[in-house]
Parts: structure tokens; C-alpha cells; sequence
């Protein structure tokens, strides 16, 4: 049995290798995202290596090669907060002067296997650097609390992704979620794992090498017939808009009177609402109107005009004077057309389906 998991680690840890180098070549020369997804499976795989050393007492054979000198657990957070941004803030750069947040990580590995040749030297037992507190902190500590801010952080960016882009494509398959969600649920688990074991002192390393086993076998087969699987979709912009020459008019005053006609007048709640309406109720130019929702709001009419409504939904289900009505009802006193409608755009704005917001609510 004990061979058996040996060669387990071992083989999902050589095909992590391959895996994690190919990315990191391809990032090196293309997107860049590829580049720091290859660092994640490399520092993954040189963990479950060194499983297969412990496993097979390699670490105390003489002239071993001393791979686990070069392990640094600081690269995951750092990896996956430029991975996060990569892939979800289209208009992100990564710039030149950026390598520089690695350093800590070179200085780690530098001095790491520097006690390892000094102490080697002395012809002494050396004292572990894991029995100082101050690298003990550095080494272990910092990197899972690394992790937990940039997983809260990835997680709301890829929340305002999903909106987003559902918003383009009406609804996502099980297929897209996988790919949204995959890599992200991925680390949350490794990383609760990695805090039960590291700080709760709870006895999981050996459940997480296996997990890192499966999960390395099913990157890897991923990875071979589709590396760029968990690259998110590049999301249309906003077609930008020239302002039109309209010198006269003074953009934050016509803004806040453009708020003022759905939040107090109601506008909204007209059936087939038109631009053409808001700029006569405004008395502004229709093309006007169009420019100050697309730049200043970042939306297109209908989106624009369907938030209000949305939120029009909202305010009255929370309100008790309104519970004798149905939800459908007050979705046409709104504005909507149709229930259908309502229910797709009730879904792009929240998140939920009408149903599924209530039940939440109660």
C-alpha cells in the first residue's frame, strides 16, 4: 500500500511538472495569466514531491538532492492575485517592476539553502528554521493569510465577472460555471486544509496529498486538451460614446436630474419606456440623454432604466403594505411587459431568480 501511494505521488507530482512548465513557457511568450497558473501547479507539485520523499525516506538517503530547498509557499497568494486580475479585469497590465514582489520569495530560497551549506559545513545537527518563530511566521503563516485575502478579494471579482457575463451570454452552463468556479473552490478548500494543518495543528497533510493527487490528474488531463480552461472570456466593453456638441449643458447637473426623473418621478414605471421619453420629460436631446447614460453610468439604456425597475421590485416586496400583491403584479406596475422579461432581468441584476430572492428573504 505504502508503494502504491509513493508512485501515486510521484507520478501526479512528474505530470504536474510538465504541466505547470508548459504554462509557464507559453505565459512567458503569450497571456500572462497562463504564466502564473503554471507557478500555482508548480509550487503544488513540488509539494506533493516531497510527500513522495517523506514517503520513501528519500530526504535521509546521503547525496539526496536537496529539491525541497527550492519550495516556497509565498508564490501562491502572489500567483493567484495576478492570476485573479488577469483574468477578470480585462484592461489589467502586469508591469516590469511588478517581479519585484517576488524577491521576498528568492531571499527565502537564497537563505534556505544557505543555512543548508553553512550547517553542512560545521559537520553539526543543524537546528530547523521552523523552530525560529520570526521564519516559522514568514514561511508557514504569511502565506495562508496571504491566501485568505486574496481569495476574498478573487472571490467578489468573480462575482461582478459572473454578472457580467451572464449578462451577455442570458445564462451560464454547468460547463462555464466549472470553468469560472474551478480553480478558485480549488484553492478555498487547499487553503482551509492548510489552516487546519498548519495553525489548528489538526492531522490532514496526508487527505490533502491525496486531494493534490486527484486534483493534479484532473488539471493535468484538462490541461493537456485544453490549457487555456480556466482563462476566463474576454467580456465586451461598452461601445464608448463621443459626447456630442452639447457645450451648453453641464454633465453632473443633467446626471442628477436624469436620477431625479426615475428615483422621484418614476419614470421607470412607464410600459415601453423610450429615450425619446426621458429627453422630452427632461427636455434634453435624445442623443445627449444616450451619452450621459453609456459614459457616466456605464450601461445601456434598457439596462439603465430596467435597474430601476429591479429595485422598484425590491423596495415594495420588503414593504408589508404591498403584500397582498403578486410578484408578477408588481413587476408590471414597474414597468415591465411581461413576466418572462422580468424574470430574465430580475436574474442579470441579482443574481437569483424572483423565487429564489424570496426564499433567501425568508
Amino acid at each position: 500500500m505504502e508503494n502504491w501511494k509513493a508512485f501515486a505521488f510521484l507520478l501526479a507530482s512528474g505530470q504536474g511538472f510538465v504541466l505547470s512548465l508548459s504554462l509557464i513557457a507559453r505565459g512567458a511568450k503569450g497571456p500572462r495569466a497562463g504564466f502564473f497558473l503554471g507557478l500555482i501547479l508548480f509550487v503544488l507539485s513540488q509539494e506533493l514531491l516531497n510527500a513522495w520523499g517523506i514517503q520513501v525516506r528519500y530526504h535521509q538517503q546521503p547525496g539526496a538532492i536537496r529539491f525541497w530547498n527550492y519550495q516556497s509557499y509565498l508564490v501562491l497568494p502572489l500567483a493567484l492575485w495576478f492570476f485573479a486580475r488577469l483574468t477578470t479585469s480585462p484592461d489589467y497590465n502586469f508591469k516590469k517592476h511588478y517581479w519585484l514582489f517576488f524577491l521576498p520569495i528568492a531571499g527565502e530560497i537564497a537563505f534556505r539553502c544557505f543555512w543548508q551549506t553553512y550547517a553542512g559545513s560545521l559537520h553539526v545537527k543543524r537546528a530547523s528554521l521552523l523552530d525560529n518563530p520570526f521564519w516559522f511566521f514568514w514561511t508557514e503563516i504569511m502565506p495562508i493569510l496571504g491566501m485568505v485575502g486574496v481569495l476574498w478579494i478573487y472571490a467578489q471579482k468573480l462575482s461582478r465577472f459572473r454578472i457580467a457575463w451572464r449578462k451577455q451570454l442570458d445564462s451560464l452552463s454547468l460547463r462555464q460555471y466549472v470553468r469560472l468556479y474551478g480553480l478558485f473552490s480549488f484553492m478555498l478548500v487547499l487553503t482551509v486544509l492548510w489552516f487546519a494543518g498548519v495553525i489548528l495543528k489538526w492531522p490532514i497533510f496526508t487527505g490533502v496529498n491525496y486531494m493534490l493527487t486527484a486534483c493534479l490528474f484532473g488539471l493535468g488531463y484538462i490541461g493537456y486538451l485544453n490549457p487555456s480552461f480556466f482563462m476566463l472570456p474576454s467580456l465586451h466593453k461598452p461601445k464608448a460614446v463621443d459626447k456630442p456638441e452639447f457645450i451648453q449643458y453641464d454633465d453632473l447637473v443633467e446626471l442628477q436630474r436624469l436620477h431625479a426623473a426615475f428615483s422621484q418621478d418614476g419614470l421607470h414605471t412607464r410600459s415601453r419606456l423610450t429615450v425619446e421619453d426621458v429627453a422630452a420629460h427632461l427636455n434634453l436631446p435624445s442623443r445627449y440623454v444616450s451619452y450621459l447614460v453609456n459614459t457616466h453610468c456605464a450601461s445601456n439604456f434598457n439596462n439603465f432604466v430596467n435597474g430601476f425597475r429591479v429595485e422598484e421590485v425590491i423596495r415594495k416586496l420588503g414593504d408589508p403594505k404591498e403584500q397582498h400583491k403578486t410578484v408578477l403584479a408588481l413587476a408590471l406596475e414597474a414597468g415591465f411587459n411581461s413576466k418572462s422579461t422580468f424574470n430574465q432581468v430580475f436574474r442579470q441584476h441579482t443574481g437569483k431568480s424572483p423565487s429564489q430572492y424570496l426564499l433567501v428573504r425568508k
